[in-house]
């Protein structure tokens, strides 16, 4: 058997709903990162010119890295209601969230936003996202159904 017919890319392997362990009810779809890293990466670097030592300089854009990786992992979520989000990020009002009963839809500036300002909710994407086990598993699970 050959192993490239063994590995699964990640543009095969189906986003997964994970309850976040952040705030109570948030569940966010996530993808496997699989070998989407290098090319994120890649579209996030910016060559520029150090003028102190006149070297080219190659930097990451971590806007355009944090954006790109949120767009891939994060497929979806549901669940995020205001008390869902005190419990992710610093809120600015809390007088603005009193009336608000509904929850914050995924979208795209609503992901860059939340994986800008809370740390713990990217790094647990992330980390989600790496774990390989758990991609695996459901994928049997889900075999077996059938």
């Amino acid at each position: 058997m050959d192993l490239k017919d063994i590995i699964a890319t990640d543009d095969e392997v189906e986003p997964l709903w994970v309850a976040c362990p952040l705030a109570d009810g948030f569940q966010v779809h996530i993808r496997p990162l699989g070998d989407k890293q290098a090319g994120i990466l890649e579209q996030a670097r910016e060559v520029g010119w150090d003028e102190a030592t006149m070297e080219r300089r190659v930097t990451i854009n971590e806007e355009i890295y944090q954006h790109l990786m949120g767009e891939h992992m994060i497929a979806g979520w549901k669940g995020l209601t205001t008390a869902a989000l005190k419990k992710l990020v610093l809120v600015k009002n809390p007088k603005k969230l009193a009336g608000f009963t509904g929850e914050i839809a995924c979208e795209p500036e609503a992901r860059d936003l939340l994986m800008k300002h809370s740390a713990a909710f990217t790094n647990w994407v992330v980390r989600i996202s790496g774990n390989i086990e758990l991609f695996n598993r459901e994928r049997e699970a889900a075999q077996k159904k059938t």
